[in-house]
């Protein structure tokens, strides 16, 4: 995915705990590329961190760290709301920020300290992590012993997703959100009719005649600028 990077030496590259291991640092840096990434607790088992558990006994918002010089990896593991782990082959604990979590015994916002290297991570991962957010935040239930048709469903949503964005891009402010979005295309295929009967042998219909409805053949824009 970095190959057509030219220039790796302008370039600050983040990504989730699927990805992450301190050999995958180590090799970007060796490339000349800057990279920070949260990672498994599992694939750190080397690294002498204080566990998660530990960690969740303290206060929120401390944290623990560990430099491996041979490496020149750094090792991050912050009490947030959970234990979060993070590496990075360039970035560093200082100076320390603040992030803002609402307390429930106080009923109120407060703030806790937060490394350098999470403040970053937070600030510039985006793209992956927000379309996990948007697919999530309307996602179907799907009950059934069939395991594929969780990856199906996914994907469906996925799609549904990227093609909203696209959707925004094109109408900005006047586009609808995902959720009117969502029920538009849900209801276009509800009234969708191939004009097939339920039962008997399939009739023969001229290629003249419309299957589908405009809203799905036409986007609306091309048949004004058609030429006859």
């Amino acid at each position: 995915m970095l190959d057509c990077i030219e220039k790796p030496e302008n370039h600050c590259v983040y990504f989730d705990n699927f990805f992450t291991s301190s050999d995958l640092l180590i090799h970007l840096r060796n490339l000349g590329f800057r990279a920070t990434g949260t990672v498994r607790e599992n694939r750190d088992s080397d690294c002498p961190l204080l566990s998660s558990n530990e960690l969740k006994k303290t206060v929120r918002g401390n944290y623990n760290y560990q430099f491996d010089k041979n490496g020149e990896v750094l090792f991050v593991r912050w009490h947030d709301n959970r234990c979060v782990t993070i590496d990075t082959n360039f970035d560093q604990v200082e100076p320390l920020g603040a992030a803002t979590w609402y307390s429930r015994q106080a009923s109120k916002k407060t703030q806790v300290q937060q490394p350098a290297v999470l403040k970053s991570y937070n600030a510039y991962v985006g793209g992956v992590d927000h379309h996990d957010w948007l697919v999530g935040k309307y996602a179907t239930v799907m009950r059934g012993k069939k395991w594929y048709w969780v990856i199906f469903i996914c994907m469906m949503e996925m799609a549904l997703v990227n093609a909203w964005l696209f959707y925004r891009l094109v109408h900005g402010k006047n586009a609808q959100d995902l959720l009117d979005f969502r029920r538009a295309v849900t209801v276009t295929y509800l009234k969708l009719d191939t004009g097939r009967p339920n039962i008997g042998r399939p009739m023969e219909y001229p290629s003249s005649q419309l299957r589908v409805i405009l809203d799905i053949r036409f986007d609306g824009i091309w048949n004004t600028h058609q030429v006859s």
